[in-house]
């Protein structure tokens, strides 16, 4: 598998320190996911019978979801990190319809497509991690697999504007990790990730791209439906259907 010197998804002290935190510091975590969750009902009412693909699966967290809730699917997950996909394994052992694959995002578009595969393709906080055209590359190879009327959602972070936009957004996204720590009983941790979006515009590893640019994008592919369904700070909600 081919991967970046500087990779750290497969560092454990990384890893761990990423799921321990993530609901502190990716901005509207959970609500986010509830939208996301909220159109993939309405999309599909039965929700069942359908192949999913999870791109950069983590540690499984809204397949886990989507399975609690309707398990008569399958599940395919994927992603670069070993160690998250261990973390995916032991949240979702218990069922025999998922899918673990070991792969780059570099390796899912540049392999062969299987046309009209999945019903729902979606991926939270990780194709931020793609320059603009291995984004495009991806956004193709998922029109190209899912199924007329199928659905893709995306989850992740966006590049901001311009420089003061950055500026305002950045310090929202340390404003609700602190609101968010308080409300959980955590003042002692206040401040304590105040670092993190500087971090995050440092990381090399980290290429996002304008939220525009990607929706357009999205509609070059031959996306319908075209939309940003949220959006707070830096992290938005957004796909279409085919």
């Amino acid at each position: 598998m081919k991967k970046d010197a500087t990779f750290k998804w497969d560092d454990k002290d990384f890893v761990s320190f990423y799921t321990d935190s993530a609901n502190f510091i990716v901005l509207e975590r959970q609500r986010s996911i509830r939208i996301l969750l909220e159109i993939v009902a309405f999309h599909f009412p039965g929700l069942s019978g359908l192949q999913i693909l999870d791109l950069g699966c983590g540690e499984g967290i809204i397949t886990k979801y989507i399975y609690d809730k309707s398990p008569s699917n399958n599940f395919y997950l994927l992603d670069a990190s070993e160690e998250m996909l261990n973390k995916a394994k032991a949240n979702l052992s218990s069922s025999s319809n998922m899918s673990f694959c070991h792969r780059t995002f570099e390796d899912y578009f540049t392999s062969q497509s299987e046309d009209w595969k999945y019903d729902l393709v979606f991926s939270a906080n990780a194709i931020h991690h793609l320059d603009f055209a291995q984004k495009t590359a991806l956004y193709t190879k998922i029109y190209k697999e899912l199924k007329p009327g199928g659905l893709f959602l995306n989850i992740d972070a966006v590049h901001p504007s311009s420089a003061h936009s950055e500026e305002i957004q950045f310090q929202m996204w340390r404003n609700w990790m602190n609101e968010t720590l308080e409300q959980n009983g955590k003042e002692s941790d206040l401040g304590r990730y105040d670092n993190i979006p500087s971090l995050y515009k440092n990381n090399l590893e980290d290429r996002p791209s304008g939220l525009w640019d990607q929706l357009q994008a999205l509609s070059r592919c031959g996306f319908r439906d075209v939309d940003c369904f949220y959006k707070y700070s830096i992290f938005a909600v957004f796909g279409g259907t085919k």
